[in-house]
């Protein structure tokens, strides 16, 4: 399969699968340099899509965040030119998202239920944090997330501010519409939850190891070819870094737009 990603028009397109049963949505923030080298943080919103088959790809990187008419048109617009027909569930945070897609049912991330402090995955709490993560994202219903996570909190003794967002009662509530799904549909939600939290783990370490970014389409730029290398290697853990497929920059703009195939 080939991924494409963009922030303008102007690029050669690599074409995507016609149907995504489900495309999750999320934020990475990055430092960029503004006026006089003074360096501030914007945001760029990536995805992943699976297919009904569980197969998975990264579908694309873009500036801005995931909260308005404009980037959420942009996006769909973007994926329609190249040859996405239909994504049955979509996951993000931003519920602007649902006004745009009706065809389309729109789900809260797993991510959501966690809280937002920055800690390293391999920390205590940081692990702690992927187990309540995995807990809500096998859980049965909402009953049962809220028993497997208060079981595991009291297991571990960990601050439940340190762990879960403060309104993670709501956030329960707000994933009854996955519970709801047919298995075959959790599952299909379950796998891009989990594609998700892996290459966001080592893009959180990639941009925090580049430092400030020149501009944001700079930054559009490094996010894109750096899930896409780690989809690669997720796939293809076995093989070595020169026997894996390549990947192959296929256009580029002034404006930072990054078209990547493999």
């Amino acid at each position: 399969m080939a991924n494409t990603f963009v922030i303008h028009d102007t690029r050669t397109v690599v074409a995507l699968c016609r149907h995504y049963s489900s495309a999750h949505f999320v934020e990475q923030r990055v430092p960029v340099t503004g006026y006089r080298w003074a360096s501030t943080e914007l945001t760029v919103t990536w995805a992943v899509g699976v297919l009904s088959n569980n197969e998975w790809e990264a579908l694309g990187a873009w500036a801005g965040t995931a909260a308005h008419q404009a980037f959420w048109l942009g996006v769909w617009a973007d994926l329609d030119s190249r040859g996405v027909d239909k994504i049955s569930l979509v996951c993000v945070s931003e519920t602007e998202a649902s006004s745009l897609c009706p065809w389309a049912k729109v789900l809260p991330p797993f991510g959501r239920i966690l809280s937002q402090g920055n800690v390293l995955a391999v920390s205590s709490v940081g692990l702690l944090r992927a187990e309540a993560r995995r807990a809500v994202r096998e859980a049965t219903g909402v009953r049962a997330a809220r028993i497997a996570l208060e079981c595991l909190l009291a297991k571990s003794r960990s601050d439940k501010a340190a762990v879960l967002s403060a309104d993670w009662p709501e956030v329960l509530e707000q994933l009854r519409p996955f519970y709801a799904l047919r298995p075959h549909r959790r599952a299909v939600v379950r796998a891009g939850d989990e594609h998700l939290e892996q290459l966001g783990h080592g893009l959180h370490r990639a941009v925090a190891r580049h430092g400030p970014f020149a501009d944001l389409a700079a930054a559009v730029s490094f996010v894109a070819q750096t899930i896409s290398r780690d989809e690669l290697r997720l796939k293809f853990p076995k093989l070595s870094t020169a026997a894996r497929p390549r990947l192959r920059l296929v256009g580029s703009d002034a404006a930072g737009a990054a078209s990547l195939g493999h």
